[in-house]
Formats: structure tokens, C-alpha cells, sequence
């Protein structure tokens, strides 16, 4: 009798500890900041990488001697944006860690947290490899609209859209390193990829994840955002949505079939986005009549400024707006996680040519309607 009571006892201890081991632990985040940010409010945002629907689960006031700290409950590691009024880095947050920040204009230091190390790392080399590719496209693209030429600014546009590839495929190459490819850090590198170029990254980071991370979100975030990146490559039928117009009608893309689509992402606070609305504006003046369309997506949050920058640029075509940044449902079905944007569609819907802008959009359609 003793020995069942006994059995029964261990047994009830095992499944104790087993729930034990998968309940929650916590996660202490703490750091100090430079003056500039003394008394201000910082932000613990959790990131998703599938549908950029990210959530703040934290708000902490900075101390008068710059000093902040979080304590948050894990089952598995998770992603965090932490900023203030901007993104200041990303954490990599695992149940147990304690994880120290020090942040100055000298940089970052971290303690506690190897692969927040990781992703620090990551964003030391994305703005080295942005000055190097894109600051001066930015700013030359910046001047040119100043200057109110035309020819100039669809001339950097361009020269923006090579500066772009570019970009991406040194950071491709710096992402598939051993070091951080194996490394949950690695799914920060899916908001930036190219999902026509990125196909072999993109299978070896599932791959990966798969075998090493088999159980965790960030895992299932992944293998969802691939399987929705690999709907929109070039040849397969654009994902039906519907959205909100400026009246408040709902629109279907489907409504767009019989004619040649650009399904432009853009928002009203993306100045790339605003200088290419000149040549958008021609280029539907001179084909809507021979069976163009355009269907402008905007990430905006904010529906005065959407609306407003609608007027401004003269867009007279169809302009709806989930008023839901890049979480909304339009913008995650498409994986769309930064602007200017595009997919051009066939009268069928299928999905012809990508981000084409300036010249190379106006050589398209001049292909198409000869």
C-alpha cells in the first residue's frame, strides 16, 4: 500500500515540475540612457515579425539620473523593440536573463544577453551598409524635390531603386554568417529582405529555426511570413483584399481585374513615396484610357494626413487605407514592411513586375500598351 502511495506521490512531483518548467519566468531589462532622455517615457514593444502588428507591454519613466528597468514574464524567447521617442534597439529577451544596457553616443554596451549582443550587432552593420548605399540617394533625392525638377528627381528615384538591391544583398550576405543565421536574432533580418532574391535565405533560416527552435512563435512567425512571401513572387495571382476608401466605401481588389494594376504601398510621412507621385500622376493621365489603373495602399495611421497628402499630390485614382501602420491586414498580407512599395498586375491579377518606379515603370507600360 506504502509503495502506491509512494508512486503516486512521484508521480504528482514529475508533473509538477513539468508544468513548472514551462511556466513563465522573468526577464529583468535594465539600463541607463544619455541625458538627453532624463524624465522621458521608454517603451517595451513586442515585435512581430509576421504582420508587424507589434505591441507595447511596458511603459517606464526614465529616472532624473537616466536609469530604467523593466521585469517581464517569458515561456520562450521573444523580440522587443526598446525607444523612447525612436527605436533605440532591439532585445532578445530569454526566460531567466537578466540583461544590462548601457547606452551612450558611444554605442551600446550589453551584458546578460548574448544574442541581444547579436542583434546590436546586426544594427551597427545595417546603418554602416545604409550610408554606403542609400544616405546619398536619400539626400540627393531630397535636394531634387527641393528643386522642383522633374528630370532630377526621377533620375535619383532610380538610382535609389539600384541603391536599394544593393543594400539588401550585402545584408543578406552579412545575415548568413554561422554565428547569426543559427541565432533566433536572425528573423530581425526578415523586415528588410527581397523576397524574389532572398529565397535561399529564406528556406535555410526555416530550415534552421525548424530543427533548432522547433516549438517557440518566433519559429511559427517565420514559417508563416516565408509561406506568405512566396504568394507574392512575381508570376503568382495577387492576394485578394478588401479595404476602406477615403469615403469609407469598401474596396476588392478583385474590382481591378480586366485592367493593369499598380497596387502601390505608400504612406503621406514617406518623402521616397511623395517624390514619385509626380510620375505617377503622368503616367495615369497617359494610359488610364487604354485600360491602366492604380490602387495606392497607405500605411498611414493618421487619416487627416492621409487624406491631405491625397490632395497634394493629386491622386485621383483609388486610395484606401487600413489606418493601421504596417500592421495592417493589407500590409501583412503582402509582407510589406517598409515603403515606397509595388506590385503590378496583369488584367488577370497575376503578379508581373515589383517595385518598378521612375524610367523603369514608365518603360513598362510603354511595353505594355504599345
Amino acid at each position: 500500500m506504502k509503495s502506491k502511495i509512494y508512486y503516486g506521490i512521484s508521480l504528482l512531483f514529475c508533473l509538477l515540475f513539468a508544468l513548472n518548467c514551462t511556466s513563465a519566468q522573468q526577464v529583468s531589462v535594465t539600463g541607463t540612457v544619455p541625458p538627453s532622455f532624463f524624465g522621458k517615457t521608454i517603451k517595451l514593444t513586442l515585435i512581430n515579425y509576421e504582420t508587424r502588428n507589434d505591441k507595447v507591454v511596458q511603459e517606464v519613466k526614465i529616472s532624473q539620473n537616466g536609469e530604467f528597468s523593466f521585469v517581464i514574464n517569458l515561456k520562450e524567447p521573444q523580440i522587443f523593440d526598446l525607444g523612447v521617442d525612436n527605436s533605440l534597439l532591439q532585445v532578445l529577451a530569454k526566460p531567466g536573463e537578466k540583461i544590462s544596457l548601457i547606452i551612450n553616443k558611444e554605442g551600446i554596451l550589453v551584458s546578460g544577453s548574448q544574442e541581444t549582443q547579436y542583434l546590436i550587432d546586426y544594427e551597427a552593420n545595417r546603418k554602416k551598409v545604409f550610408n554606403k548605399y542609400l544616405k546619398r540617394t536619400y539626400d540627393s533625392s531630397a535636394m531634387a524635390v527641393k528643386s522642383g525638377d522633374q528630370a532630377r528627381i526621377e533620375y535619383w528615384n532610380e538610382e535609389h531603386e539600384k541603391a536599394s538591391i544593393n543594400y539588401k544583398a550585402e545584408l543578406a550576405q552579412w545575415v548568413q554568417q554561422p554565428f547569426f543565421i543559427n541565432s533566433l536574432a536572425a528573423i530581425h533580418h526578415s523586415i528588410r529582405w527581397n523576397s524574389e532574391t532572398d529565397t535561399l535565405l529564406m528556406n535555410q533560416m526555416v530550415s534552421t529555426f525548424q530543427k533548432k527552435y522547433p516549438d517557440y512563435d518566433l519559429t511559427r512567425q517565420l514559417v508563416n511570413k516565408v509561406n506568405a512571401t512566396k504568394r507574392i513572387l512575381i508570376g503568382a495571382i495577387a492576394p485578394r483584399f478588401t479595404s476602406t476608401d477615403t469615403s469609407g466605401k469598401k474596396v476588392d481588389l478583385s474590382s481591378y481585374r480586366g485592367k493593369y494594376t499598380l497596387l502601390e504601398f505608400w504612406a503621406s510621412w514617406c518623402p521616397p513615396c511623395r517624390e514619385e507621385s509626380p510620375t505617377l500622376v503622368r503616367l495615369y493621365n497617359q494610359y488610364k484610357a487604354t485600360g491602366f489603373e492604380i490602387l495606392s495602399v497607405s500605411i498611414d495611421k493618421n487619416t487627416t494626413l492621409w487624406k491631405q497628402a491625397i490632395r497634394q499630390d493629386g491622386y485621383i485614382w483609388g486610395n484606401v487605407c487600413d489606418l493601421n501602420g504596417y500592421g495592417g491586414p493589407t500590409a501583412a498580407l503582402y509582407t510589406v514592411t517598409a515603403i515606397p512599395n509595388s506590385f503590378l498586375l496583369d488584367k488577370s491579377g497575376r503578379i508581373i513586375a515589383k517595385n518598378l518606379r521612375g524610367k523603369n515603370l514608365e518603360q513598362k507600360l510603354s511595353e505594355l500598351f504599345k
